[in-house]
């Protein structure tokens, strides 16, 4: 379930967190030792990222467009996830360049924390394989709706 601004302050979960994706910790999601394999975490991650990059306005379907590229990703694991476990992985730009913003990511269960991520996400040109300059409507609405830095 998707969660917005408003659901993610009433679940607890404090900070400017704009867009959050409620769901469980499913067999397929762990590894031999019985919890979450760590590898999941960036599949979470990508999950959200996609669902708040679209409604933020991006648009997949045309690759004549610039598109949002992963250029780095980071996780920090603080506690192990088990089976059926309730999670609530949440989003939120926190930096804007030129060609690139900056993405966080936390996994929360039981309002703990239990990992943290962030990814730099260049605008590329894939037909010609180079960054370009964020558009600027993207830009305004990072630094309005998710009190990105600038």
């Amino acid at each position: 379930m998707i969660w917005d601004r408003n659901k993610i302050v009433k679940s607890g979960i404090k900070g400017d967190w704009v867009m959050g994706l409620h769901d469980f910790v499913r067999y397929s999601d762990l590894d031999t030792y019985d919890h979450v394999n760590n590898k999941i975490y960036h599949t979470w991650f990508e999950n959200l990222r996609i669902i708040y990059l679209t409604k933020s306005g991006f648009d997949f379907t045309n690759k004549k467009n610039p598109m949002p590229v992963v250029r780095a990703a980071s996780i920090e694991y603080n506690s192990a996830m088990f089976l059926n476990e309730e999670y609530t992985t949440i989003i939120r730009c926190s930096k804007v360049g030129n060609t690139s913003f900056d993405l966080d990511y936390e996994v929360h269960s039981g309002l703990k924390v239990r990992a943290k991520g962030q990814s730099k996400i260049v605008m590329a040109d894939l037909i010609a394989g180079k960054p370009v300059p964020l558009n600027s409507k993207f830009r305004e609405l990072f630094i309005r709706r998710d009190a990105a830095l600038y």
